[in-house]
């Protein structure tokens, strides 16, 4: 008999910890960089402060009526001001999928999640970037979004 997979977004939670350090390390070598181990504990509470500006949605697995199942996706995003406007653009900083299921519109879903958090939170925009060789992500992105500006960084 075949089991029927829904997914869930929801906001992460302090008993989160493990599955959500799991994806974000994904994430992190997904791009061939590292952070110091003690900024995932860091980031972590970060987002569970209420008087904190970053936030993240996570995508659970459900399958039947067991309640919260697998943590497969993470979004990380946070308010900046333009001078443009006084509204903020929210900056969705962090988008990551467990490869292993991958494929199924889950991160079309988290991306519509923090459009739809940013439309409640009064932003402008909702405004991301990726690596210029990170072809699959931009396939999806390319569908959602215009792209028409450069990033430069310059370390501080």
């Amino acid at each position: 008999m075949a089991s029927s997979e829904e997914y869930k977004i929801t906001k992460l939670n302090s008993n989160d910890f493990d599955e959500w350090s799991t994806l974000f390390r994904g994430y992190i070598d997904f791009y061939e960089t590292t952070i110091p181990e003690e900024q995932y504990r860091k980031t972590f509470d970060r987002i569970l402060d209420t008087n904190s500006d970053l936030y993240a949605l996570v995508m659970r697995q459900q399958q039947g009526e067991s309640g919260d199942g697998k943590m497969i996706a993470i979004a990380h995003f946070f308010p900046q001001q333009t001078p443009w406007s006084e509204k903020n653009i929210m900056l969705l900083n962090d988008l990551f999928v467990d490869p292993a299921v991958r494929g199924k519109g889950q991160g079309r879903k988290m991306i519509h999640a923090v459009a739809d958090a940013s439309k409640e939170m009064g932003c402008l925009r909702l405004q991301w970037l990726t690596k210029h060789d990170n072809v699959t992500a931009r396939r999806l992105y390319d569908t959602m979004a215009d792209t028409s500006f450069v990033q430069y960084r310059m370390g501080l």
